[in-house]
């Protein structure tokens, strides 16, 4: 029986140790409730998030959309640029093999052309008062989805605050393999006793 990971369950999981200082207990709170697939209402900033890239998307279909708020339009405008003329929400799965278990894999790609898997994200401040360089460093999305989709060498963050652009890219070949991650994840689970929630909760017929 195989059992499934995702790229939300890992972040999830490593925001626990690079979470802002004073919100420890949040964030493994959060990361429980990910763990145990508890429903949960989507916050404001995750709101937001959906609907600048609902917008994105709608302007990658058709320049003219309105489906867009007006002053995420520019900005908006040069991410569906992008990725016009690409793949959009491709779904991915695959079977890993991590110290002799077999762990299922799954991601959506936001949009993929030409070898390049492409993630739109909103963040809920503006870039003046974020750190941005190397944001995305330690996030195990992009060694998920290289696993995932076997064909693409480079993987491009779009990361907008609503009025501006910053782009993260990952190579391949510089990238470490996701089973690192997911042994890491999987060690971390027992030796905390909560192996069995997973195995549980997680469970894949697939």
């Amino acid at each position: 029986m195989k059992h499934l990971i995702t790229q939300t369950l890992l972040s999830s999981w490593l925001y626990t140790f690079d979470c802002a200082e004073g919100h420890e207990e949040d964030a493994r709170a959060d990361f429980l409730r990910t763990l145990n697939r508890e429903p949960s209402e989507p916050n404001e900033a995750i709101r937001n998030g959906i609907e600048f890239e609902n917008g994105v998307y709608a302007l990658a279909a058709d320049p003219k959309s309105q489906n867009v708020k007006p002053e995420w339009r520019n900005v908006s405008q040069r991410i569906a640029d992008i990725l016009r003329g690409g793949q959009l929400q491709v779904r991915g799965s695959c079977t890993v093999n991590v110290d002799g278990e077999e762990i299922l894999l799954y991601g959506i790609a936001d949009g993929m052309k030409a070898g390049v898997i492409y993630d739109v994200k909103k963040k809920a401040k503006g870039f003046g008062s974020l750190d941005l360089p190397g944001s995305y460093l330690t996030s195990p999305q992009h060694p998920a989805y290289f696993r995932i989709f076997p064909g693409a060498y480079r993987f491009v963050y779009l990361v907008s605050d609503g009025q501006e652009l910053y782009t993260e890219t990952y190579e391949r070949q510089k990238t470490a393999p996701i089973e690192d991650i997911i042994r890491n994840f999987l060690g971390w689970l027992r030796a905390f006793g909560l192996y069995e929630t997973y195995v549980e909760k997680w469970e894949t017929l697939k």
